[in-house]
């Protein structure tokens, strides 16, 4: 059948290609390369190809896919460096997609998901950074606990514990405090390796200390300098560990008494753009450059913020309309500095959470530890209308990486596959062999009695004539 469907789409285009079981013809896609490991998002297009990268049983979810009826469109892709798969955590928040360069959301009848495969374990180097400032010993609820109370409960919990030392790859964690100047290894241990010695780090040499937070020179030591370090430098190069910061805090940056939010507008866009040198620069590898994720203990001082586009950073962007107001028991009784922490997780690659729970806390612990994943399926939904005639889909990732790839859709404009079955979620399904076979086999049947037609026409008549000629 699939060659059947080939001979009656082919139409003397020559350089896209068919995808088997549909009327839908589509061009090599089209990547573009970052970094200096050359990382490319690379979307499949062929059968072959895919049954050779993903298995035989994954090709049917591999293919691209159109269907018109429901106006759903669906691509596979992995991220390759070097031309080797690799694989890499991803969320919604690291795709984009557009559809004839309009980007797709989630309102009206537009949607659309992104559906990981092929979960699996990586190599990490955690480096935690956790504010030690005095503001972490206040008491919120009165019941004798404290904030560090709050996180060490999380940093100890088991399934925490669990996701920093997973028993099938090799992972080691640096817990370090900052409170001022450079950050301090916990107990002075630098690096530590088993469940055993972190247990008891945490609950024994984790205290609160004294002084002001300098969350962002805290990033920036973290995400630069100590990744320099020979010890740490040899468990990212030959342990192949990927370094991934978490850091934590309960407020905003702050180094003086008079400190403003304004005032970490220029602070701000310097580390972002340090972070931004460090892990897009032309020396920067993509396999050993930090991702950041950011935790904040407490509640949101700043409600629905959107991270804007760039790196550069405006008082009001940052602080609303409190730019102003002093940091030292003023902005910082509102809560957790959202905006900034949101600002360096986008930038480094990450997630950003606030939380007042240990609970909350530790589901933002293990999502630093999260799964990565060897392919993805993006699938979006748009107007029916839009894809009688040919388009192009592009899918951009952003935080993690930035690269995109483009491919470019044929829809046939007079046969169509039958409409697939709507699953759980209501994204359909490829039709099967014998649904397509049902359609295709009478359109062919009268494709083929329309050619002959005519000569049987032209004999019918040739058959009368003669009998009136001979009567005659």
């Amino acid at each position: 059948m699939s060659w059947l469907l080939a001979a009656l789409l082919a139409c003397g285009q020559h350089e896209s290609m068919h995808v088997p079981g549909s009327t839908v013809r589509v061009d090599p896609p089209r990547s573009e390369a970052e970094g200096k490991s050359e990382l490319r998002l690379h979307v499949f297009a062929d059968a072959d190809e895919c049954s050779g990268a993903l298995g035989p049983e994954n090709v049917s979810r591999c293919l691209p896919q159109v269907d018109r009826a429901t106006g759903q469109v669906r691509l596979a892709f992995q991220v390759r460096v070097d031309g080797t798969p690799w694989a890499v955590p991803m969320d919604e928040d690291n795709l984009e997609i557009f559809h004839k360069n309009q980007r797709v959301t989630r309102e009206g009848r537009k949607k659309w998901e992104l559906v990981p495969h092929a979960p699996q374990r990586a190599n990490q180097l955690f480096i935690l950074l956790i504010d030690a400032s005095g503001s972490m010993g206040i008491d919120d609820e009165g019941a004798g606990r404290t904030r560090m109370d709050v996180l060490k409960a999380a940093l100890l919990r088991a399934d925490v514990v669990a996701a920093f030392f997973p028993e099938d790859v090799k992972t080691a964690v640096v817990p370090m405090v900052f409170r001022g100047g450079v950050p301090e290894p916990i107990g002075g241990e630098r690096i530590v390796r088993d469940k055993k010695a972190y247990r008891q780090l945490i609950r024994d040499q984790l205290q609160v200390g004294s002084g002001y937070t300098y969350l962002y020179n805290a990033v920036e030591y973290a995400s630069t300098t100590l990744l320099e370090d020979a010890a740490i430098k040899q468990a990212v190069q030959n342990g192949n560990m990927a370094p991934t910061v978490v850091v934590l805090t309960d407020g905003f940056n702050n180094e003086a008494p008079s400190d403003t939010c304004g005032d970490n507008a220029k602070r701000l866009e310097r580390l972002l753009g340090k972070l931004e040198a460090t892990r897009r620069g032309d020396t920067a590898d993509v396999r050993s450059r930090p991702s950041i994720y950011t935790v904040g203990l407490g509640r949101k001082a700043w409600r629905s913020f959107q991270v804007p586009d760039g790196i550069q950073v405006a008082p009001r962007a940052l602080c609303r309309g409190q730019a102003g107001q002093i940091i030292d028991a003023g902005v910082e009784l509102r809560g957790v500095d959202n905006a900034a922490l949101s600002w360096i997780a986008r930038t480094g690659g990450g997630s950003s959470f606030v939380s007042r729970t240990t609970a909350g806390l530790a589901d933002a612990f293990k999502a630093a530890a999260a799964m990565r994943y060897g392919w993805f399926e993006a699938r979006y939904q748009v107007d029916p209308f839009f894809l009688r005639r040919d388009f192009e889909t592009k899918l951009r990732l952003v935080n993690l990486f930035r690269t995109e790839a483009t491919m470019r859709f044929h829809p046939n404009g007079w046969l169509d596959a039958p409409p697939g079955a709507p699953d759980e979620k209501g994204w359909a399904q490829p039709a099967s062999w014998w649904r397509t076979t049902g359609v295709v086999l009478p359109v062919v049947g009268a494709l083929i009695a329309l050619g002959y037609l005519p000569a049987a026409w032209v004999n019918v008549t040739r058959a009368l004539f003669g009998r009136l000629r001979r009567r005659k």
